[in-house]
């Protein structure tokens, strides 16, 4: 009998490991357009949970959304220069989460443990980032978006988008070559050209790393598929493309994808170029909404939309990067049944295939 979460009594997969990681859950331009709107803070959902993002005395602070009174979402409240008041009856939250005010009982004290649950909040890329479990300590850190902050650069931002699928499933079409001559025939790929190569596929530093470089017969005019290209995924859910082209020019495409639910997630984009900085941007984001709209019905067809157990899936030769990826997915899962130590070892894995040589190589060999 195939093994399946109904008869497992849970996935294959356990999402208590991305709790170690940090997610985006918003731009930072959400946020500040919600105070702006009469004081308002910014509701997301991430892995499930419901919270709450406020910018207090100039820190972007994150809250279970859930007043410890009476229950009513602080979402619903407003942001004031000393916290964030509820709606319901008043109390104020500090950016720390400790209640500061109850203004039924000003002349009370505040017992000491009259507290929101808080969770780590950060601001990288113009973007908010959550971790709601920092018991693995400094093993997880913010992705890096390689071109953010580099002048030969220009970095443009996409619109975010929440599609019906797992955040696993948006990063794995991300980086399946085999689907573009499918998907995405006269945009990225060509159907005259469906073979593509094998690729070698190092582990180091919580990351993936292969490289695309297309042979002499898959030249093909046209197709940006045949640009060497240079792929970086950051566990779990975040990715980097860059893009060789002739003359020099460089493009770069980051994603991350954040777990909102089972079967939700939200993306977060940059287009990055160093050709024409200071040429028109919409082309590009026009082209990258394209490349959506192929991948979009398809992905939300895929039955489930979250990574299944092998058994339920035919892999073959050509997804080795998302056998390499899942299998990882599923050490660290495993990993986070025993404790937070066995899963920031796991993170700290390295796996040398290609044979090339990172001047950021961690110096242990595998563990």
């Amino acid at each position: 009998m195939v093994e399946t979460a109904s008869t497992t009594g849970r996935r294959y997969l356990n999402d208590a490991a991305w709790r170690y990681f940090w997610h985006p859950v918003c731009t930072l331009s959400e946020l500040r357009t919600a105070a702006a709107d009469g004081g308002r803070a910014f509701p997301v959902t991430l892995l499930g949970e419901a919270l709450v993002i406020a910018e207090i005395g100039g820190e972007v602070a994150a809250f279970r959304d859930r007043c410890i009174h009476r229950s009513t979402k602080l979402s619903v409240g407003r942001v004031e220069d000393g916290g964030l008041r509820c709606a319901y009856h008043g109390w104020l939250y500090g950016a720390d989460g400790a209640v500061r005010e109850i203004p039924a009982m000003p002349d009370h004290p505040i017992p000491g443990d009259c507290r929101v649950r808080r969770y780590e909040a950060a601001v990288a890329y113009d973007l908010v980032w959550v971790r709601l479990d920092s018991s693995a300590g400094a093993a997880t850190v913010v992705p890096p978006c390689p071109a953010w902050g580099d002048e030969a650069f220009r970095c443009v931002p996409g619109e975010p988008y929440t599609w019906p699928t797992s955040a696993g499933r948006r990063l794995e079409n991300f980086v399946d070559l085999s689907h573009f001559p499918f998907v995405h025939d006269g945009s990225l790929g060509d159907r005259r050209q469906t073979v593509v190569p094998v690729a070698k596929v190092d582990r180091l530093n919580g990351e993936l790393r292969f490289q695309f470089r297309p042979s002499p017969d898959m030249q093909l005019p046209g197709v940006a598929l045949m640009a060497p290209t240079d792929y970086r995924i950051f566990m779990p859910f975040a990715v980097n493309l860059e893009f060789f082209f002739p003359g020099g020019e460089r493009s770069q495409l980051w994603m991350a994808a954040s777990p909102v639910e089972s079967g939700v997630c939200r993306s977060f984009w940059f287009t990055c170029r160093t050709e024409d900085r200071n040429g028109d941007d919409r082309p590009h984001l026009d082209f990258q909404d394209l490349i959506l709209s192929e991948d979009l019905p398809v992905i939300e067809a895929q039955d489930p939309p979250e990574i299944p157990a092998p058994a339920e899936e035919f892999s073959v030769l050509t997804d080795k990067v998302s056998v390499a990826y899942r299998r990882w997915l599923k050490e660290l899962s495993d990993a986070t049944d025993e404790s937070p130590k066995a899963f920031a070892r796991r993170l700290a894995s390295v796996r040398i295939e290609s044979g090339r040589v990172y001047e950021d190589a961690a110096p242990s060999g595998p563990r």
